[in-house]
């Protein structure tokens, strides 16, 4: 019953009773015992997978860009430069929200040395390419279009986006899943 009543209940909040719903589960006595435990075991494997990556060697990978050309990640990496991969997608509302941020770090830092390549989980292309110029993303953008089977998800062990690697000059990468203050705090410590 007390599931019934909870699923009842979810169900709900999307409609226009939401709050009145929501006031309703909070005070039910059949439904204050309740308790939904998330499995954190699977949040550590995922914090071990992306953290292993950090103090080691890039792994190459090949994209293709808007245009179709192929290009690999190799070909970004170096030369003096700091490179940020930024993983999105254009269906990605986080994503979409964090951009303006990866702007701001671009803009700030590109004329010092740093380089931004956008990595795209798109399985479309004109909706990756419209969310580009959308976002203001004047950096390389690439794609594979495969969305979650993308060979930067499996080589990168990335599970969930935005997600992004910072990689310094000698190909190493030292930080993983910068966003917000992070990005900039991390950038601001490089490029003194």
């Amino acid at each position: 019953m007390k599931k019934i009543l909870l699923v009842f209940a979810l169900m709900l909040t999307a409609s226009a009773q939401a709050q009145e719903t929501m006031k309703f589960v909070t005070q039910s006595p059949i439904l204050t015992n309740v308790v939904v435990k998330r499995d954190r075991s699977k949040d550590a494997e995922r914090k071990a997978a992306k953290e292993a990556f950090i103090g080691q060697q890039y792994t190459d990978v090949e994209l293709e860009d808007v245009a179709g050309n192929p290009h690999k990640l190799s070909e970004y990496v170096g030369d003096g430069h700091w490179l940020l991969v930024d993983m999105w997608a254009s269906w990605c509302g986080p994503c979409r929200r964090d951009m303006p941020n990866v702007v701001a770090a671009y803009e700030k830092y590109h004329d010092k040395g740093l380089n931004v390549i956008g990595i795209s989980l798109d399985t479309e292309r004109e909706s990756w390419v419209q969310a580009i110029t959308d976002l203001d993303m004047h950096w390389a953008n690439l794609s594979d279009l495969k969305g979650w089977e993308s060979i930067i998800c499996n080589v990168y062990k990335t599970t969930s986006i935005p997600d992004n690697l910072l990689i310094d000059p000698q190909g190493k990468i030292v930080a993983r899943g910068l966003r917000d203050e992070a990005l900039h705090s991390k950038l601001a410590e490089i490029f003194r």
